[in-house]
Parts: structure tokens; C-alpha cells; sequence
């Protein structure tokens, strides 16, 4: 199998998959050891910082199993080589730490019909997905790439380097159970390890899925730009109806007299499990062709989960001319913390 990134997630996973006793490992990382990542990329340490991660990888994972193949990528995982390595591998590993990689490999085992297990963390929250083809992908639940800054990266979120060990150790543990048929179906596992609780979703195709649908649009890897799908979007500012308002403020402008419309771009999956009262569902890929749906002239208010994919409709249909649309910062994890409990964090 091949495992995407050297880093926080990818450190565990490669460790666990080795010392099981995988017979052939694939280790795809551009980037060389610093100090920065040793609180949580434990392949490395002190003795291998300026070497490639690949490098460091490899001597570790032969530390634990002698016996092991180890094939290094030094160059990474991109558009160019992304359908090569797909085709080479049984299973890929993903614990990349930006979304441009990370829809590449989704979208290149849609296309490969190969298995995907993915990870991610943010402080001390993450998840683990695994999507099996034909039984629902990665954009099945995320269609479409954010737009730069529009979700936190692990250097402004911070993680807490013992979320990557619970995260990539489920994800080796997935991977494995994966590749001995003992899971058929594809699942996403959400973990807040400061509530010490966890979360099983069960995922089915999206009939409207821009990858695996019968009528998706990415029939190949040249569809996406993939260097350049996380390019800023600069909002258009208005300043009688700010960019983003507060959940607070979102709160209080619900509960006036003439309240705004509230749109809830996430998908019907997560809809399933929470929802803020009143809302309307648009999900972010539906929003271009239900324009009908969303009002001119009065105010409207976008939200999702923690407010990355509204910020994105949020600038989209400021730049169709939507002048009295704000995105709600923090989504319905923020209102679950901030203005109602009883709304279920997932």
C-alpha cells in the first residue's frame, strides 16, 4: 500500500502498517525533517532533521521490520504521477495536510478503483474516512475543494501531537481491515478526543457526486487544477452586511422581528445529524443551479459545519451580486458551543 505524507498522521500509520507486517510499503513525501515536526511526526527525530522524510521513514520502518519493501517518492504525490502510483498500489493511505493533495488521491482512486483510507486532525479533533469504490467517495461527503483560508491549517489550528497517534493508528488499523475484507463498506469515524467521544457515519454514493456519480464531471485528472484549486478568494466587502457575522450575532438577527433566511450548505448526511431550526438545505455543490432559491434583496445567512464551505457560497454569491449575504463563522459546531447545547457536535 502507499502512504501519502511522512508527517503527523502518516508517522503512526506507516509504523503500525509495518510492524503488522505489510510486505510492501510506498512512502510519497516532498518535504525534509525539521525541528517543528517532531512533537508529532514520530518516524523522525533529532538525528535525521534535514534529511528527506522519505529517507527518515524508511530507516525507521526498518528498524521494526527488517523484511519490509520499502519504495520512496520523493517528488510527492501530484496530478503528474498521481494515476502511476494509483495503479502500482493496493490501497492508498492518505495523511496529507492540504486539501489539493488530498481530493488528488480521492479523486485518483475513483478513477483507479482503489480503496482510500483518510485522515485528518485539527487540535484535538479528527477523523478518519474509508472509501471503497463504488460505495461512496470522499467528495460523496466534501464535493468541493475549499478556498485557501477558508478552514485553519494545523499551523494556525494547532494539533495536539497525540490526536495524530489516535488518528493514524485508526487509520492503519482501517487500512488493514480493508485489505483483509473484513470492511465492505465505507464509513467516516469522527473523534473528539476532548469530549472522549466518537462518532460512526455511514456513507452511501451521492447520486450527484461530482467524482463517482454516473454523470460526474471529473472523468480524469486533467479536469481539476489541482496546484491551484486553493487559490484565495477575495471577498467583496459590503459594509452594511459584513462578509461573516458571529454566531452570537447570527443568533440575535434570527430571533429579530424580520430575520434573515439561514441556509445550511452541508450535506444531507450531516443534516441527518444536527440541524439549527429554521434552516434551509443547500448543499455548497447544489447552490449554482438553486439561485432561485436564495433571495435578492433581503438578508440571508449561510452556515455548514465550521464555516470553511459557507464562507465559500458566501463570496461565490457575493460575486454573482448578492449584497445582503454573511457566512456564519464557526458553523453549527460553533452555535452547538457558543448559543445552543443541545444541538449534537459530530
Amino acid at each position: 500500500m502507499l502512504v501519502l505524507g511522512a508527517g503527523g498522521l502518516g508517522s503512526p500509520a506507516a509504523l503500525y502498517l509495518a510492524a503488522a507486517g505489510v510486505g510492501f510499503l510506498g512512502i510519497a513525501d516532498p518535504d525534509k525533517v525539521e525541528v517543528s515536526n517532531l512533537h508529532r511526526q514520530i518516524l523522525h527525530g533529532f538525528d535525521t532533521l534535514g534529511l528527506p522524510k522519505t529517507i527518515s521513514a524508511a530507516e525507521a520502518l526498518l528498524e521494526i521490520n527488517p523484511g519490509l519493501q520499502v519504495s520512496l517518492h520523493p517528488e510527492g504525490f501530484t496530478a503528474e504521477n498521481a494515476a502511476e502510483l494509483v495503479a502500482r498500489y493496493d490501497l492508498l493511505v492518505d495523511g496529507t495536510d492540504n486539501f489539493a493533495t488530498r481530493f488528488l488521491a480521492a479523486d485518483a482512486c475513483v478513477l483507479g478503483r482503489k480503496p482510500l483510507v483518510h485522515g485528518s486532525v485539527l487540535r484535538a479533533e479528527g477523523q478518519v474516512g474509508v472509501f471503497l469504490p463504488g460505495a461512496g467517495c470522499y467528495r460523496c461527503v466534501y464535493p468541493e475543494i475549499p478556498a485557501a483560508g477558508s478552514v485553519p491549517t494545523c499551523a494556525e489550528g494547532g494539533v495536539l501531537g497525540a490526536t495524530c497517534g489516535v488518528i493514524g493508528s485508526w487509520m492503519a488499523s482501517a487500512a488493514l481491515s480493508v485489505l483483509l475484507g473484513h470492511l465492505r463498506e465505507s464509513r467516516l469515524q469522527l473523534v473528539d478526543l476532548d469530549s472522549g467521544t466518537s462518532r460512526r457515519l455511514r456513507l452511501v454514493a451521492d447520486p450527484a457526486c461530482p467524482a463517482c456519480a454516473p454523470s460526474a464531471r471529473i472523468r480524469d485528472l486533467t479536469v481539476e487544477r489541482y496546484d491551484s484549486a486553493c487559490a484565495p478568494l477575495l471577498p467583496t466587502l459590503m459594509p452594511d452586511h459584513p462578509l461573516e457575522v458571529s454566531v452570537q450575532e447570527a443568533h440575535r438577527q434570527l430571533h429579530a422581528a424580520q430575520p434573515p433566511l439561514l441556509i445550511d450548505v452541508r450535506e444531507p448526511s450531516e443534516f441527518a445529524v444536527c440541524q439549527i431550526p429554521g434552516a434551509r438545505l443547500i448543499p455548497m455543490a447544489t447552490v449554482p443551479e438553486r439561485l432561485a432559491e436564495i433571495p435578492r434583496d433581503l438578508p440571508v445567512l449561510i452556515h455548514c459545519h465550521h464555516g470553511g464551505r459557507s464562507l465559500r457560497v458566501t463570496q461565490f454569491l457575493r460575486a454573482k451580486g448578492y449584497a445582503q449575504v454573511s457566512n456564519v463563522q464557526g458553523g453549527i459546531d460553533a452555535w452547538s458551543l457558543q448559543v445552543d447545547p443541545a444541538i449534537r457536535r459530530y
